[in-house]
């Protein structure tokens, strides 16, 4: 009889693990879509080994070219399971105001990222110094999906001119496209927000002259207003050619969104790989070389997805 019973315990832990590890690979999605940004820009390049990480841990992921501002209409609209987004663009998103027509619901944050600067490039040779110089001559700006486009509207805008009308737009782009459009002398500057330093940034100072456009303090007080979700940032010294200089700028928080009809499942096995595959995504680049498990809750404006929440709690990595 002890023998019967001993053997019947054996078989009921066996079926109890069958299950853990059913229920454990049940949590992997099948596969995943990230969005990410414009050719050109540090989204565009991350997004590619972002996608590889994921792979590698058993889901194909397949990172797709998108923008800030059209990632969250795409996320909310449960068109992807994940994309990259700015908490800027989330502030306006969540309240509707322009590029947003109206408030955008059903989309909650995984994690943070890193923090991008906001650059406006201009040629020396132009001769502008300040925002303010920029009414009336060519300028590229980027798409409408895109956050550096609201972000170089608020900054002009802080400076008192009526945002990108105040200027001749000759082009709209990722950064690749502002950076030959300036090389082609079609535009006096082009507009970026990422990290130092940025591939199209750098080929322009290698060919010509250029400037970074400093945001000063009062002018950074009225877009704090306009929206919280800006930081205080610097280019520092020696990120470019020719720029021996810091650059008081702003920052953005680049962040990872999902909507909210993401399983909970698949959001805690995203975050999770994503932690426990710090070290290689950090492996990524300059703007993750300090992401951590620490910094992945730290997210403002949105709300976490549950999924993520949950794992963050047992990991001790956010208080329950």
């Amino acid at each position: 009889m002890k023998q019967l019973r001993k053997t019947a315990n054996i078989a009921i832990a066996l079926l109890t693990a069958v299950a853990f590890s059913s229920a454990a690979q049940a949590q992997m999605p099948e596969r995943l879509t990230l969005l990410s940004g414009a050719p050109g820009g540090s989204w565009y390049s991350y997004s590619a080994g972002i996608a590889q990480m994921f792979t590698e841990a058993g889901v194909p992921t397949t990172p797709e070219q998108g923008g800030a501002n059209s990632n969250m209409m795409n996320i909310a609209a449960g068109n992807a399971e994940f994309g990259f987004a700015q908490t800027n663009g989330s502030y306006r998103a969540l309240r509707g105001t322009p590029p947003f027509n109206a408030p955008v619901s059903g989309v909650t944050a995984l994690t943070v990222l890193f923090p991008q600067l906001a650059h406006t490039v201009v040629t020396v040779e132009s001769g502008v110094e300040s925002y303010v110089d920029l009414k009336g001559k060519n300028m590229a700006s980027q798409s409408q999906a895109a956050g550096s486009t609201q972000i170089f509207d608020d900054t002009l805008r802080a400076y008192g001119l009526n945002g990108e009308s105040d200027l001749n737009i000759v082009v709209r782009g990722g950064p690749g496209v502002g950076a030959t459009a300036v090389r082609d002398r079609q535009a006096i500057g082009f507009v970026a927000t990422t990290n130092p330093p940025t591939a199209a940034v750098s080929e322009v100072a290698a060919s010509m002259p250029i400037r970074l456009l400093p945001i000063n303090d009062e002018a950074y007080a009225k877009l704090q207003e306009m929206n919280p979700g800006f930081g205080r940032g610097v280019i520092p010294a020696g990120s470019y050619p020719g720029v021996d200089y810091d650059v008081p700028t702003i920052s953005d928080d680049t962040i990872l969104i999902a909507p909210a009809s993401l399983s909970d499942d698949a959001a805690y096995w995203i975050v999770k790989t994503m932690a426990e595959n710090a070290e290689k995504i950090a492996a990524l680049g300059p703007a993750l070389a300090k992401f951590s498990p620490e910094i992945m809750p730290k997210v403002m404006v949105l709300d976490l997805h549950p999924g993520a929440r949950r794992y963050y709690e047992e990991a001790g990595l956010l208080e329950k």
